[in-house]
């Protein structure tokens, strides 16, 4: 008799699965919700058949796509009927269950989403009834992303009728997710369109790089070029932090004897640190700790950029980076043409290796050997082989024997070959093209970038930069000076003739200076004249 009525019973539990489980592919079928029959089938009672089914009717609300291609007006009537039988089903199963966290997260959400396609009220003046189970849902399951999610997108939707105290529980939400870049990306435009102002914006967002890179891109979209710099400003304030705290890691991992991983994490300092005076202690410390090794074609690409700043630096104004930083970087930079490998060798102190590329090359006349060639004959001075520096200067390319790089080694070679007179007409001639202003035709293109150089005939507290052009909805541009940023400018164009300009107050002394400019966001902009004030 107990083995007969335990079969009953079994029976009637398979025969109310059934019916649950037809009933409800019958409503997602009417509703238009597709969903796996296999979902269903892996649920073992009844009530699991319901959530799960209701479940699927609130994912499919919240596809956009779902609303194409039939009125508004309909959309929210058929939407609204579908929550609230989907609000009915979870109700009934919390009933049941009550710790499902599931079960309380689709009744809240469904409500929610219901009264706001009917416009109901009720969402206002009845907000509990779709509050507490979220709040309940999130008690029962903080880890779990759906609850918190739904909830801090309903209180950024009702923002303007939250208490004070409530738009600080949404704040607290809202600075949770973010610490997830897939929820980050999810609401941000949202948030953005929510918050009061920047600094409300900015409280909820986490100290990551990414996190900062992604909101100044949303500001960019918008068009807010002053959003754009501050966010911008952020994004290189977390990751110079970011940086140093994996240099300190990967430090640790060497002394802990994982080369490995503490190489991995030195090359990931390399790569992320920006072609910028700020990250050069940074991307020295890492070259000159990291285990030795191999890298991928990308990693050697992301260093390209390092080794070209580092060059220009040397030619112009002396080498910032160690000998020993150096050559280490030109090994993992990607192959190089033969002059700047070799220009890369002279200032690592390596000249045997510099003269292995010139004797691979037929004719060092060209442009593209130039900078070599000045570098070369102000090194042979520096150690008193007067006749190999003057033999190197002779080959420097017409065009270059007219810029002050050349100049400058025609004096260091004229001192020291005691050459008074020779000094007198290098200096003459430097003399001569400093100035405290330069038009805009004297700009030059140098890797994507705006370039120019001045000879400053007096040390001076700043400049002002015209701009030519600029695009029309703005644009976001940073100067460097001597390979140091010193400002990111919003500019938009101004009425009438007038060329709007930029004013940087960075003292300059007397001599050579490199100015370069360039558009971060918004468009090509273009140079025009520049004055020293």
């Amino acid at each position: 008799m107990a083995a007969l009525a335990l079969g009953l019973a079994v029976a009637g539990e398979f025969r109310a699965l059934e019916e649950a489980r037809q009933e409800a592919f019958g409503w997602l079928a009417g509703a238009g919700v597709t969903l796996d029959a296999a979902s269903l089938g892996r649920e073992p009672e009844p009530e699991g058949v319901r959530l799960r089914a209701a479940r699927a009717a609130l994912a499919a609300e919240l596809e956009p796509a779902r609303r194409q291609g039939i009125s508004p007006e309909r959309a929210a009537r058929e939407g609204a009927e579908r929550m609230a039988a989907a609000a009915g089903a979870a109700r009934e199963v919390l009933a049941r269950r009550p710790a499902s966290w599931e079960a309380a997260w689709v009744q809240g959400a469904a409500t929610y989403l219901g009264w706001a396609l009917a416009q109901d009220p009720r969402l206002f003046t009845a907000y509990r009834q779709w509050e507490a189970p979220l709040e309940a849902a999130l008690q029962m399951a903080p880890a779990r992303r759906e609850p918190v999610r739904f909830l801090a997108a309903a209180y950024m939707e009702t923002w303007a009728s939250l208490s004070p105290r409530k738009r600080q529980i949404a704040r607290g939400l809202v600075a949770e997710l973010f610490r997830d870049p897939e929820d980050l990306n999810r609401l941000l435009d949202p948030w953005l369109d929510t918050a009061a102002d920047q600094r409300e914006a900015f409280a909820a967002l986490p100290d990551d790089p990414e996190a900062w890179k992604r909101t100044a891109q949303a500001f960019a979209q918008r068009g807010d070029l002053q959003g754009y710099a501050a966010a911008r400003g952020r994004e290189e304030e977390t990751l110079l932090a970011a940086l140093r705290r994996d240099l300190l890691e990967a430090d640790r991992l060497r002394g802990d004897g994982r080369l490995d991983e503490a190489r991995a994490l030195y090359l990931s300092v390399a790569v992320r640190a920006r072609p910028e005076a700020r990250y050069l202690p940074l991307l020295e410390g890492a070259l000159e700790r990291c285990p030795p090794g191999p890298v991928d074609d990308r990693t050697a690409e992301r260093l390209a950029p390092h080794l070209a700043r580092a060059l220009d630096r040397c030619l112009l104004a002396g080498c910032e980076m160690s000998p020993a930083a150096l050559k280490r970087l030109s090994r993992l930079a990607p192959e190089q043409e033969p002059p700047q490998a070799a220009l890369a060798a002279l200032f690592a102190d390596d000249p045997d290796r510099a003269g292995v590329y010139e004797r691979q090359t037929e004719g060092l006349g060209g442009e593209a050997w130039a900078p070599y060639l000045i570098a070369k004959a102000r090194r042979l001075a520096a150690r008193g082989k007067v006749d190999e520096a003057r033999q190197a200067l002779g080959r420097v390319a017409l065009s270059w024997q007219r810029r002050p790089l050349y100049w400058q080694a025609r004096t260091d070679v004229a001192r020291a070959a005691g050459d008074a007179r020779g000094v007198a007409d290098a200096q003459a001639q430097l003399a001569a093209a400093a100035r405290n202003a330069w038009p805009a035709t004297e700009w030059t293109w140098h890797r994507g970038h705006a370039r120019l150089e001045m000879v400053a005939g007096a040390p001076a507290a700043g400049l002002a930069v015209a701009l030519d052009s600029v695009p029309e909805h703005g644009a976001l541009v940073e100067l460097r000076l001597d390979g140091a940023a010193v400002g990111t400018f919003p500019v938009r164009p101004l009425a009438g003739a007038a060329a709007p300009a930029l004013r940087l107050v960075s003292p300059l002394g007397r001599g050579l200076h490199v100015l370069e400019l360039d558009s971060l966001e918004g468009g090509q902009v273009l140079p025009g004249s520049v004055e020293l004030r």
